[in-house]
């Protein structure tokens, strides 16, 4: 095969995601964290809110799935760093109230499906994903869970985004959750890049979240204000039925 071009990128001897972190307990580190932590608990508390209000689950329905089988697997199942097991615990009992209202709400997203097939369909992605996300933490020697979590993590903020499209409305949803999500995603692609420099496949992700976000962010904004209400308004009325909803506004 000498006829073929050389290849343009030679991969390292050694895979770069082995590499230790850097030495992180220090003030900027616990700073960001609590950064993280506060504005994803606020678009949490904000999407059950709206959901509770709208009768629509706040997140989408696949999302909470995988990320409930991530929060028991790096809870229960793995002996995850110190530092941030606990962290997972307490999400993990949190994520309990969203789960509760994908139960109630969430086969409304899945009109062909029956209310048992959907249930069906929940937990067996739940118990998928809770496997996969066990060997990936197994095999990449990711005890603190990052591609998976960061992996996840764009499928949220494409999951915001189709959801928006398919309800053709804003019902369980609103600028504040999307505004307070971008914030946590952004602050935890800053941490990623102060502890592991190098992992350069994590950071693309991070700037790929950070670039749907904002294109969420814009869309959701512009599906409020077509439906009358203001965009910054915490307390909107109760959202129409999306299939008396507007057509869905354009990027």
């Amino acid at each position: 095969m000498s006829w073929l071009p050389p290849a343009l990128v030679d991969l390292p001897a050694i895979a770069p995601s082995i590499s230790a972190p850097r030495d992180f307990r220090n003030g900027w580190f616990w700073a960001i964290v609590v950064g993280i932590a506060l504005f994803w608990l606020l678009a949490y508390c904000l999407a059950i809110h709206r959901a509770h209000v709208d009768k629509r689950t706040g997140i989408p329905a696949v999302v909470v799935a995988i990320n409930f089988s991530w929060e028991f697997v790096h809870s229960f199942v793995i002996d995850q760093e110190p530092a941030q097991r606990p962290a997972n615990f307490i999400w993990f009992f949190f994520d309990f109230l969203i789960v509760y209202q994908v139960i109630k709400y969430g086969s409304k997203d899945f009109p062909r499906l029956s209310r048992k097939n959907f249930l069906r369909m929940f937990w067996g992605i739940c118990a998928y994903t809770a496997v996969q996300h066990y060997l990936m933490a197994y095999e990449f020697r990711d005890d603190l869970g990052m591609y998976s979590g960061v992996a996840l993590n764009v499928g949220i903020a494409v999951a915001f985004i189709v959801t928006l499209r398919q309800r053709r409305s804003s019902a369980g949803q609103s600028l504040y959750i999307a505004v307070f999500k971008m914030l946590g995603s952004f602050l935890a692609g800053l941490n990623v890049l102060i502890i592991f420099p190098g992992r350069t496949l994590v950071l693309f992700w991070f700037v790929i979240i950070l670039v749907l976000d904002l294109t969420y962010i814009r869309m959701i904004h512009r599906q409020i204000r077509a439906e009358g209400q203001s965009p910054w308004a915490l307390n909107r009325p109760p959202v129409q039925a999306p299939e008396a909803a507007p057509d869905p506004v354009r990027v």
